[in-house]
């Protein structure tokens, strides 16, 4: 099972990756220019035995920070999302090499990993303040999934929770909860 991460406006929101930060170079310049000793890489000669010519466009990060951001698909069809959303356009959110989960024992125990939470937190919450109109606000809510199916399970009424992006400071710990209800107002 996974724990999904969905958010609902009304309007349309952009969709794609967001907060990575990354070089694209061809593998054949990576092994050449960037790390001559990968060549001996198996797992790189298999990519280069696959893609003789080396042209095959890779993806670059200077540190795992670097890797993490979010993405975001939808709208996603849901039959009818009434019984958690207000809103109709639902989007499913995903942090990419992290998580929404930040506290002071991870920071203590796995520095790297708070850095890349707190980072795919920061990005979140960023996008929802590039994205929000004044006045506007949406919902967050995340569930795990039942096969196929999604967002079978009502929100956890003792999660709720109502957050102001005007005011609203990430600090150093935040949870984003499963079956929470984020109401996000900006």
């Amino acid at each position: 099972m996974t724990l999904f991460y969905y958010f609902a406006t009304s309007h349309e929101f952009p969709t794609g990756s967001f907060g990575q930060k990354k070089t694209v170079m061809t593998l054949m310049h990576y092994v050449t220019h960037v790390n001559p000793s990968e060549k001996e890489n198996p797992f790189m000669q298999v990519l280069l035995e696959k893609y003789p010519e080396g042209d095959k466009l890779m993806d670059i990060y200077e540190t795992e920070e670097d890797a993490a951001g979010l993405y975001i698909t939808g709208p996603i069809p849901i039959q009818d999302p009434s019984h958690v959303f207000r809103h109709p356009f639902v989007y499913q959110v995903n942090s990419e090499g992290g998580s929404f989960h930040i506290n002071d024992e991870i920071k203590e125990s796995f520095p790297t990993s708070y850095q890349k939470n707190k980072k795919c937190l920061t990005e979140l919450f960023d996008y929802l303040r590039q994205n929000m109109e004044l006045g506007e606000e949406l919902e967050l809510y995340s569930c795990w999934a039942h096969g196929r199916e999604r967002l079978l399970e009502p929100p956890n009424k003792e999660l709720d929770l109502v957050l102001d992006l005007t005011t609203f400071r990430l600090e150093n710990e935040f949870e984003w909860k499963e079956r929470q209800y984020i109401r996000v107002i900006k």
